[in-house]
């Protein structure tokens, strides 16, 4: 971080502020309006957790903040493809789109850490995660979607 602080700035406790704001704004909102998620419930709560958690990892200086950057990202991914599911009814779709909940969810961690705090490591690391985990997904995508439907 100290080889990038005179060319970029760290933004981490604004993103995390913003981050802790929109949740609290989200459960405010479903509380008052006693809005019923239904069959939502557990990507919802998934993609929640998986954003308190990268809200947090964003407050540590130290490397554990790329560990749960990327285990946030793994969380939203799974709450973001269960939601997808949920809403299209193609279930058979676990065959081919588990790359994008990893290594693509732990990439975009990385990506999205390393950008909120100016570091060069995790950035870099993440797209080489994110173009191996969208490659996978284009193959098995192909294989299945030609040879086994």
């Amino acid at each position: 971080m100290k080889e990038n602080r005179g060319k970029r700035k760290d933004h981490s406790i604004i993103t995390a502020f913003l981050v802790f704001f929109l949740l609290t704004v989200v459960f405010g909102l479903i509380v008052s309006m006693q809005i019923h998620l239904g069959k939502f419930t557990f990507p919802f709560y998934l993609v929640v957790s998986g954003m308190f958690f990268f809200a947090t990892s964003l407050e540590t200086e130290s490397r554990i903040g790329e560990w749960i950057a990327s285990f946030s990202w793994t969380l939203n991914m799974f709450g973001l493809l269960l939601f997808y599911q949920y809403v299209t009814g193609n279930w058979e779709s676990w065959v081919y789109t588990w790359p994008l909940i990893f290594p693509v969810g732990p990439g975009l961690g990385q990506l999205i850490y390393g950008a909120v705090k100016a570091r060069r490591e995790p950035f870099e690391r993440g797209k080489v995660l994110i173009r191996m985990g969208l490659g996978l997904f284009v193959l098995t995508l192909i294989i299945f979607k030609l040879f086994f439907q």
